[in-house]
């Protein structure tokens, strides 16, 4: 089983992947600091796998015996079928869904009983620092808030079962309604999502990027979400119009946002470009990562792990798990 790890991506898991490699796999790296594209298509062209996103042509050499185009990460609006070999199955993988879920609890909980800034307050007064309580006023709780989720797939649905835990009330929305799972109390097909909007106390979006969810979040939708309202993006920041968000965000439109998912990315030419186009920076209704809600060890062993298992299947002759497309190139 001849690997090609293309990219930097895949090529930083390539001391996992050989960790949990069958011994006589050939495994092969590439990047365009390190080769020539030259000697990508060389390498290419042997594979039965390739792991990794964008080649760096835009024709393909010969690749006789490609026979899977793993992504090493869920989203691949990157590509399409058009720019893979005819017949060569291209799937993703998740392995995200816990680490995501414990980031959007842990965020609701921090807006909810702010303990962050508890600590700071303690930190710089001792007890005249003192923020709730007896002397200062009250903390929320999570238990009896209603959560929305926009999209039920892998996150969301590990997203509703730690809310359940903790006594929220649970909708969503997605385009398929049949099979609502128990922790759900309400269902609703896309276009109740105003419904949801309304009735919501955190919102959470957990649907991929598309031509249909682009700016799915707008000047509409964020005037149908409760003026305390918060908005969480774990999913893509196309999905929310960008300006549309600061302006609800500025204007106190909705209560505030969670936000780990942008509008710019750096890139190795472009190392300091800024995540985002308006001032959110400058807002105290918001909360910012930097695309890290799921970023953990075991989730990238996971997904290692389940890479290995896809690339056992080729060898074989079973389907692999997770295909999103096949090539038509």
């Amino acid at each position: 089983m001849n690997i090609l790890l293309q990219g930097h991506i895949a090529v930083s898991g390539e001391s996992c992947l050989r960790e949990i490699a069958e011994s006589h796999w050939q495994i092969n790296t590439w990047t365009p600091e390190s080769a020539s594209v030259d000697e990508f298509n060389q390498l290419a062209t042997a594979a039965n796998v390739i792991i990794g996103g964008n080649i760096p042509s835009d024709v393909w050499p010969s690749v006789p015996d490609l026979a899977l185009f793993q992504i090493p990460w869920a989203g691949y609006n990157h590509t399409g079928p058009e720019r893979i070999p005819a017949g060569v199955p291209v799937c993703n993988c998740f392995e995200h869904e816990s680490s995501i879920a414990e980031y959007v609890l842990l965020a609701i909980l921090e807006w909810e009983i702010r303990l962050s800034e508890m600590d700071r307050s303690m930190r710089d007064n001792g007890w005249a620092g003192r923020i709730t309580g007896m002397s200062g006023s009250f903390h929320g709780e999570v238990a009896g808030k209603t959560l929305g989720l926009i999209g039920y797939g892998h996150i969301a649905q590990a997203v509703a079962v730690r809310a359940k835990a903790f006594d929220m009330k649970i909708k969503a929305v997605r385009r398929n309604t049949a099979n609502k799972s128990p922790e759900l109390d309400w269902l609703g097909n896309t276009s109740q999502l105003h419904e949801l909007l309304g009735s919501c106390d955190y919102v959470v979006i957990a649907c991929d990027l598309n031509p249909a969810t682009k700016n799915l979040l707008n000047k509409d939708t964020f005037a149908q979400m409760k003026p305390t309202g918060v908005l969480i993006n774990v999913s893509r920041g196309g999905i929310v119009d960008e300006e549309a968000l600061y302006d609800a965000l500025e204007s106190k439109k909705i209560g505030g946002a969670v936000i780990d998912t942008w509008y710019n990315y750096n890139q190795k030419d472009k190392p300091e470009v800024s995540p985002f186009n308006k001032p959110f920076d400058k807002l105290d209704n918001l909360i910012m990562s930097a695309h890290e809600c799921g970023w953990t060890k075991n989730q990238v062993r996971r997904r290692w792990q389940f890479i290995a298992g896809n690339i056992a299947n080729i060898e074989k002759g079973q389907q692999p798990e997770n295909i999103v497309f096949t090539g038509t190139a």
